[in-house]
């Protein structure tokens, strides 16, 4: 272009356009986010009226500033069509496209002596060729950039019910705890005792906190989720209003990671429901076996159903036991809760011990 300028005796139809679009295309490269689509409408229309406008000459003197003007207009339109709005990429891209479609006119009409008419047409259909090229592209790379934006959005919506998950099942079961223990003691009971069990259970609560809130951390070691190597000391600081007996059978097993995490948050959420649903439990068993090529975690208490215990019902929040039966479904296993026998509930899940494929 910058030959071509110097170039004497070209005319206002041939350089302005050519310098407008020059300028649509630098702007929208250095500012991508700044009216693209009123840019390079305003490029495309400068273009268009004077293709229409233009009488000639036409000689090797316009030859290069056509030329710059149409890979210029043909860039715009990519950037127009992959940036843009819907409705202004449609428009702008359109006006562009056509411009450039349409740029050899100013040529063949105008030539000496004038070219054929199926000359015309065929730089047209060239030209048109080049600006649908510069549109496909840019539609492709547009849909890359959504699906990269819904991923995006998709792993930030997977991180945050991570987190509730996270809040809900492990800190609101230790608090929970601290509130029966404090409620019992008011009622009558080993005060001191009752503050030993809330204290631990606060510390494990803030534990499970600072373990939640490192997850937001981008850098830096990550602690690995709950497993069932914890599942000792949850079982030893649990406990009812009624001081119900807790019993833990668990062979020596070592599952994958995905599948003691899911078996640690079921039992968690079984002994949190317990303290809500069954307050009058005497006895509570959680066992976790091996069979054959399974895990089977099973939470089972004797308490009564049908009265709400000294916690009160929470307001329903979407996880709980359908959020770990969808995580025991997600991993190949079978989930299930119902009343065990005359008296009591049992929650149970046999989940692979071999992640699916």
């Amino acid at each position: 272009m910058a030959a071509a300028a110097g170039t004497p005796g070209v005319g206002p139809l041939i350089t302005v356009p050519a310098w407008l679009a020059g300028a649509a295309l630098v702007f929208m490269l250095a500012f991508p986010d700044v009216r693209p689509g009123a840019i390079a409408g305003a490029a495309g229309a400068g273009s268009l009226v004077a293709t229409l406008a233009y009488q000639g000459p036409a000689d090797n003197r316009t030859g290069g500033w056509w030329l710059a003007e149409s890979v210029a207009a043909a860039v715009v339109v990519h950037l127009v069509v992959r940036r843009a709005d819907a409705r202004p990429a449609a428009i702008a891209g359109v006006a562009v496209g056509a411009a450039v479609t349409v740029l050899p006119l100013r040529l063949t009409l105008h030539v000496v002596p004038p070219a054929s008419a199926g000359g015309a047409v065929l730089g047209c259909l060239f030209c048109g060729l080049g600006a649908a090229v510069a549109a496909g592209t840019g539609l492709y790379l547009r849909s890359l950039d959504a699906r990269r934006s819904r991923a995006v959005a998709e792993a930030r919506r997977a991180q945050r019910l991570d987190l509730a998950r996270d809040l809900h099942d492990f800190v609101a079961h230790e608090v929970g705890g601290m509130i029966v223990q404090a409620q019992a003691a008011q009622i009558g009971g080993d005060t001191a005792a009752a503050l030993r069990r809330i204290e631990a259970a606060g510390a494990r609560a803030m534990a499970s906190l600072d373990r939640t809130v490192h997850m937001l951390h981008d850098d830096g070691p990550r602690d690995g989720p709950h497993g069932l190597d914890e599942l000792p000391a949850l079982v030893e600081g649990f406990g009812t209003p009624d001081g119900a007996r807790i019993r833990l059978a668990m062979d020596a097993v070592t599952p994958p990671p995905e599948v003691s995490a899911t078996a640690y948050r079921l039992v968690v959420e079984a002994l949190t429901n317990v303290r809500r649903h069954a307050p009058g439990a005497t006895a509570v068993d959680v066992s976790v076996t091996a069979t054959g090529p399974d895990l089977r975690v099973a939470v089972t208490d004797d308490g009564p159903r049908g009265r709400t215990g000294l916690l009160r019902e929470r307001r329903r929040s979407g996880l709980g036991l359908p959020g770990i039966a969808e995580r025991v479904e997600a991993l190949g296993g079978d989930f299930g809760a119902g009343p065990a026998g005359d008296r009591g509930w049992r929650v149970v899940a046999l989940i692979p011990l071999r992640s699916p494929p």
